[in-house]
């Protein structure tokens, strides 16, 4: 009995280019969230805690500067994979690079459906859930019945993160000969960073509702 012979991996010069679209998805991302739902003219001075009189606005505002890294690592991944189609006896090991094209693949549908997520809101229901409370007596705390839900935005950081990760490690490992690669991606704690990210990915997918009823 014949063993299926493997559908060849696509080459770096395509890998890149969905690591540059999905970089600028993730950009973009950030930019409606900025653009539609935090307040303009606001200045946060703790970061970490940006909108200490309402956690809907601390959620969005942290996870826009997580796709902003997020960014970052997906535009460096594609940056080094050009590097690789381009460099003379270079190239990919075939093993990275069905990996990274799953991990780019998985995480493009993560990021959309954040991406779907912040336009619905912004679209939607933004006035109704993200307007601050009025500072003061108190008498002006929003009644809302529905609120950002802080896991769900969790998951999302969760998949930046984990597949973050995994791009870092791509583009360190791209720049080495094939055999080092293969090498690298034989390593067990590999498979257990791309399990993670993947795990990742199958939570976003379900496709929660960013808001939850109080």
């Amino acid at each position: 009995m014949s063993t299926p012979t493997l559908t060849p991996p696509p080459p770096p010069s395509t890998l890149a280019a969905a690591a540059s679209f999905l970089a600028e998805k993730a950009r973009s991302t950030s930019q409606l969230i900025e653009q539609t739902l935090l307040p303009p003219s606001t200045k946060p001075t703790n970061p970490s805690n940006p909108y200490p009189s309402n956690p809907s606005l601390t959620r969005l505002a942290n996870l826009s500067a997580k796709l902003l890294q997020f960014n970052q690592h997906a535009n460096t991944l594609g940056d080094c994979l050009t590097s690789a189609a381009s460099a003379s006896g270079g190239g990919v090991a075939d093993a990275l690079a069905r990996t990274l094209d799953k991990a780019l693949t998985r995480c493009d549908q993560g990021v959309e459906v954040v991406r779907g997520q912040v336009d619905w809101l912004g679209r939607d229901v933004a006035a109704d859930v993200v307007q601050l409370q009025q500072p003061g007596t108190g008498k002006g705390k929003k009644k809302e019945e529905e609120e950002v839900d802080g896991q769900v935005v969790d998951e999302y950081e969760d998949l930046l993160i984990a597949y973050s990760r995994l791009f870092i490690f791509g583009s360190q490992i791209v720049i080495l000969d094939k055999k080092e690669q293969a090498e690298w991606m034989a390593k067990a704690d590999v498979d257990k960073m791309i399990n993670k990210a993947e795990e990742s990915a199958k939570k976003v997918l379900l496709g929660k509702s960013i808001l939850k009823q109080l």
